[in-house]
C-alpha cells in the first residue's frame, strides 16, 4: 500500500499535488471545500466552541492506495462529521447520492416496469426556526395526503424523501 499523506506543510512524500477526479474527467472541489471549512472552524474557534479544533482538522490527512486500474483512490481520512461542515457535508452527499444509485438499480432489476415521479414539494423561505418547523409540518402532511391517494397506494412500489433547507 502506498501512503500519501501530508501531516504537516513540510512533508509531503513525493512534492507532487495529487487531484480528486471523478469517472467523467473532472476535478472534485476539495480546495473549494476545505477553505469553506477552515471559515467554519474560525467562526467556531471565535464562539469558542470545542469541535473547533476537530473541525478544521477535517479531511487534512488523506491516505491513498493505487487500484488494479493503475490510479490511486482515496482509501482512508479522518472527517469530524460536524452537521454544518462543509467537507463532510459534501462527502455525505456524494454518500447518500452513491446509495440512493443502488437503491434505484436494484428496484430497476426487480420491476422493470415500475414508473418513477420526481416530486417537489416547496414553500416561500422561513425565516426563523417556529417558521421552518411549521413549513416542514406542512411539508410532511401534504405528502402524507399524497402518499394516501387510492391511485398512489396501489402503484406505491417506495420512495425517497430528502429535505433541503437554504438560507
Amino acid at each position: 500500500m502506498q501512503y500519501n499523506t501530508t501531516r504537516s506543510i513540510t512533508e509531503n512524500q513525493d512534492n507532487k499535488t495529487l487531484k480528486d477526479m471523478t469517472k467523467s474527467g473532472k476535478q472534485r472541489p476539495w480546495r473549494e471545500k476545505k477553505i469553506d471549512n477552515v471559515s467554519y472552524a474560525d467562526i467556531l474557534e471565535i464562539l469558542k466552541i470545542k469541535k473547533a479544533f476537530n473541525v478544521k482538522q477535517c479531511g487534512n490527512i488523506l491516505e491513498f492506495k493505487p487500484t488494479d486500474e493503475g490510479y490511486l483512490k482515496l482509501h482512508k481520512t479522518w472527517f469530524c462529521k460536524s452537521k454544518l461542515c462543509p467537507v463532510c457535508n459534501w462527502r455525505r452527499a456524494m454518500k447518500n447520492s452513491y446509495q440512493a444509485q443502488k437503491v434505484i438499480e436494484e428496484v430497476i432489476k426487480e420491476k422493470p416496469k415500475a414508473r418513477w415521479l420526481f416530486l417537489t414539494l416547496s414553500t416561500k423561505n422561513a425565516i426563523d426556526g417556529d417558521t421552518l418547523e411549521q413549513s416542514l409540518k406542512h411539508l410532511t402532511k401534504a405528502f402524507d395526503r399524497l402518499s394516501r391517494y387510492k391511485k398512489v397506494k396501489q402503484n406505491l412500489v417506495g420512495f425517497m424523501r430528502s429535505t433541503e433547507v437554504y438560507r
